[in-house]
């Protein structure tokens, strides 16, 4: 039997659009938001900071910058003191430990978690049910002939 490209390439289109497609999840109220500021009131607007977690305290759980108005945000895995470190290229800054609850930990969403089972569950059909329209389209034209 002969294999039409246009069939291999149904075939593999599923798997290579679906490694392209990003979710996203916006969650309210299960991050710890810090404001980094002078004195005088000045943000600390794109400083530098790192995040360490109570279980590792020497390698950094999160680094980045913070945004235009002096804040960052980190959500925490696990209960216990987390120490956020600020510093601008001046030498300013701050070291401070933050406490983080069992309230503010985070949770997978279980509504997440069956959309990658069901999503390729779901294409793989759509894809057995081409071929088989393809199959009874083509019975149906050799029985014709």
């Amino acid at each position: 039997m002969k294999c039409h490209p246009m069939v291999l390439a149904i075939c593999f289109m599923p798997g290579v659009a679906s490694a392209h497609e990003v979710l996203h999840a916006v969650e309210r109220g299960k991050a710890i938001a810090v404001k980094a500021y002078f004195a005088d009131g000045e943000v600390l607007a794109y400083t530098e900071y790192q995040v360490f977690s109570p279980t590792d305290p020497k390698i950094p759980y999160q680094k980045g910058r913070t945004d235009r108005g002096g804040y960052l945000a980190f959500l925490p895995d696990t209960p216990g003191k987390w120490r956020v470190q600020i510093s601008d290229a001046t030498g300013h800054g701050l070291n401070l430990e933050i406490d983080a609850s069992k309230a503010t930990q985070t949770k997978s969403d279980p509504v997440a978690s069956w959309v990658f089972v069901v999503r390729p569950v779901l294409g793989m059909a759509c894809v057995g049910a081409i071929f088989a329209a393809l199959v009874v389209f083509y019975r149906r034209k050799r029985s014709g002939k």
